[in-house]
């Protein structure tokens, strides 16, 4: 059994800020419910509309659980799209790579990748239209 840290970050639009709020306790109660679930937190930066999900997992499969977990599956997934506009998930056990960064392009709505996925620095332009996709930081 290999103990996983698992980081969840998120950057909001103005409408997906005040939807993602508004589930944020059940989704720390929610995630503390799963077998496996050693600490949940969320730290927030409210200016800049970012989340950081940050969550200790006994195993791999403990994380299996929380993405199989039915309101991780119906609402929070689903949702994300909508609500979010830059989404990056970190996996740390020394042994696995990380995720990479995923921005949403204002201009045709599509979602760009870049590794690594813990820089903000990208990605920098939107894969499908070739718009740039502006500083990290959210207005």
């Amino acid at each position: 059994m290999t103990p996983l840290l698992v980081l969840a970050e998120f950057g909001c639009s103005e409408a997906g800020d005040a939807e993602l709020r508004a589930h944020l306790e059940r989704t720390l109660a929610e995630t503390r419910g799963v077998a496996g679930c050693l600490q949940a937190t969320v730290w927030e930066r409210p200016a800049e509309r970012r989340f950081l999900f940050v969550t200790f997992w006994s195993d791999s499969a403990a994380v299996d659980r929380w993405v199989a977990n039915d309101f991780h599956r119906t609402t929070l997934m689903p949702a994300f799209r909508k609500w979010c506009s830059e989404g990056s998930f970190s996996e740390f056990t020394g042994a696995e790579p990380e995720h990479p960064r995923a921005r949403k392009c204002t201009s045709c709505g599509r979602w760009t990748q870049a590794k690594p996925g813990w820089s903000e620095a990208a990605p920098n332009a939107c894969r499908q239209c070739g718009a740039e996709l502006g500083s990290a930081r959210m207005a």
